[in-house]
């Protein structure tokens, strides 16, 4: 990709009262805000979304969930099927909108959606069970939007919907989907926590978010000592909340043991049972050929949350530091206006390799200044062809993790992927 042909104008200046990655990702103009939670992404910030959704999609996939899509602007009515579209109009969370042929909202989730969806298609014990997951926008109207993508009021998510025939095998595969969030969450590097929480808006009886510590994060956990046992502070807040940890999630502990932590929550799974299923007339037929309600499970990540939180953790005064395995791209191609040929010859051999690489093509800008902007990127590999270079086919590497310099032939570039 060739940096002359998009958008990366970069400044010099930060904003104080931004946490340093948001203070980063504005200064390298990967984000623009439009509004309070309002955001356009940049490319690097694009492709660097899109290698994490490819992750999702690749461990759902090998847990047996298919890929569907539904829609975003949604009926009243099927949210007033439900019985949740008062609750959700008085709180404001959701956009709604009275249009002269009829009246709809902006989904905040799909539970409505995808029972309408299924309803119809599964009518028998035969059939189930069934995990089905999206990846895309929904909206919400965040009083309390922060942290850039952290919380927004349009976000990227993946939300996955099961249905079972018994509450036994929504248990299987609930826990088969934390199974699944842990593997997605080490993929990505990501210290996660399973925590014990609230299931809100969402209804059921038991769910699980899971949380990465973080200073810059909005929830509070308690944790024991070694960390094998956590809750949000937000079930403290509910009656006889210790006989309830105790009768739902098993935590029979002295809560002066545990300790608080700052989070940032990255995902979140709830066994929803019988709620929409009830509410919405979602049958099948059992083995008796009875008409029995679909017990159901949902399971949630907030992607673009993942990533402004990846950002977070992988930056640093110079800029940001794109892991390997998200990096928009691998390679970063800085060159002074005398070895312009050579740089560009070397750009379309690793092209021609399959290598994702970068070339600073931009005019009037400075050697140095190029060299300040991809730090500033975070792309791993910069590759520094200045006037001393030999034409001998061995260029200058600078690592982006470690910051350190080395030698690389074309050969060992080429590798590169």
């Amino acid at each position: 990709m060739r940096l002359s042909r998009g958008c990366f104008s970069t400044t010099r200046e930060r904003r104080s009262y931004e946490t340093l990655s948001q203070q980063v990702l504005q200064q390298s103009g990967q984000v623009k805000r439009y509004s309070s939670g309002i955001f356009a992404k940049n490319n690097f910030f694009v492709k660097a979304q899109a290698n994490i959704e490819g992750i999702i999609r690749e461990v759902l996939e090998k847990y047996d969930c298919v890929e569907v899509s539904f829609p975003l602007l949604q009926p009243k009515s099927l949210w007033e099927a439900s019985g949740r579209y008062d609750s959700y109009h008085r709180s404001g969370q959701m956009f709604c909108c009275d249009m002269p042929n009829g009246s709809f909202c902006m989904a905040p989730t799909a539970e409505e959606a995808v029972l309408e969806f299924v309803r119809d298609k599964v009518k028998s014990y035969k059939d189930l069970p069934i995990n089905l997951y999206q990846i895309g926008a929904k909206f919400r109207n965040e009083i309390r939007s922060r942290g850039g993508l952290l919380r927004s009021k349009e976000f990227t998510m993946m939300d996955a919907y099961s249905f079972h025939v018994s509450q036994e095998s929504l248990q299987e595969e609930y826990e088969r989907m934390r199974s699944a969030y842990l593997e997605i969450f080490a993929q990505l590097g990501l210290p996660v926590l399973p925590v014990k929480a609230l299931n809100g808006n969402m209804g059921g009886n038991y769910s699980e978010e899971f949380m990465c510590i973080a200073n810059s994060g909005e929830d509070t956990i308690l944790v024991n000592d070694d960390f094998s046992l956590a809750f949000n502070t937000e079930l403290l807040q509910m009656q006889n909340a210790k006989q309830y940890l105790k009768d739902t999630y098993g935590i029979d502990a002295n809560l002066d043991e545990f300790h608080l932590e700052r989070c940032i929550e990255l995902g979140h799974i709830f066994q929803l049972g019988q709620r929409y299923s009830k509410s919405m007339n979602g049958f099948f037929a059992n083995s008796k050929g009875e008409k029995i309600p679909y017990f159901m499970g949902c399971y949630g990540i907030g992607v673009s949350r993942l990533l402004a939180t990846l950002c977070e953790l992988n930056c640093n005064e110079d800029g940001l530091v794109w892991p390997a395995c998200i990096a928009p791209y691998t390679a970063y191609i800085v060159y002074t206006d005398k070895q312009c040929k050579v740089a560009n010859t070397l750009y379309s051999q690793l092209l021609s390799k399959g290598v994702k690489v970068v070339i600073d093509d931009r005019p009037k800008l400075s050697f140095s200044t190029k060299l300040k902007d991809a730090k500033l990127f975070g792309i791993p590999y910069v590759i520094i062809i200045g006037n001393s270079y030999q034409n001998n086919q061995v260029f200058e590497v600078e690592n982006r993790f470690s910051a350190k310099k080395c030698q690389m032939t074309l050969e060992e570039l080429e590798a590169l992927k």
